[in-house]
């Protein structure tokens, strides 16, 4: 099931989500910070969730790594299972241009699907996912 969200609380979770699995992309300038290893699944399995304030994901494997993620619907909870956020299509799309500004050194892409968003970045040969409904986007 749906629930709204706006651009606000879809970009800080990004960053609190991005954050869980590459640290370094979202400390300070001067402040080095290892990104911890990715954790060595079994295929087709996945890792537990990780809650933070605004956003939730966790590590998944088939034939690559890539941690998935996505907003909660409420401060600290997780969003259950198939519900999704969705922005209007002008929001999603400051968040498009917000999120390849952010990230220009991890190969920012944003796939479309219909009105599903994916926001993906590449780092340390594993992929972050962060998927997003765009209300009034076909494609």
């Amino acid at each position: 099931m749906p629930f709204n969200v706006d651009f606000n609380w879809a970009s800080q979770a990004i960053i609190e989500t991005v954050a869980v699995p590459f640290p370094s992309l979202e400390t300070p300038p001067g402040v080095v910070v290892a990104d911890p290893p990715i954790p060595q699944l079994e295929s087709k399995r996945s890792g537990p969730v990780t809650v933070t304030m605004f956003g939730n994901g966790r590590w998944n494997r088939d034939t690559s790594y890539r941690f998935n993620a996505g907003c909660n619907d409420d401060r600290g909870v997780a969003a259950k299972v198939d519900d999704v956020e969705e922005l209007s299509l002008a929001e999603a799309e400051r968040l498009e241009e917000w999120f390849r500004k952010r990230y220009p050194g991890s190969k920012p892409n944003v796939l479309k699907t219909g009105g599903k968003w994916n926001f993906t970045l590449v780092r340390n040969g594993a992929v972050f996912n962060f998927h997003v409904s765009a209300r009034g986007s076909h494609g």
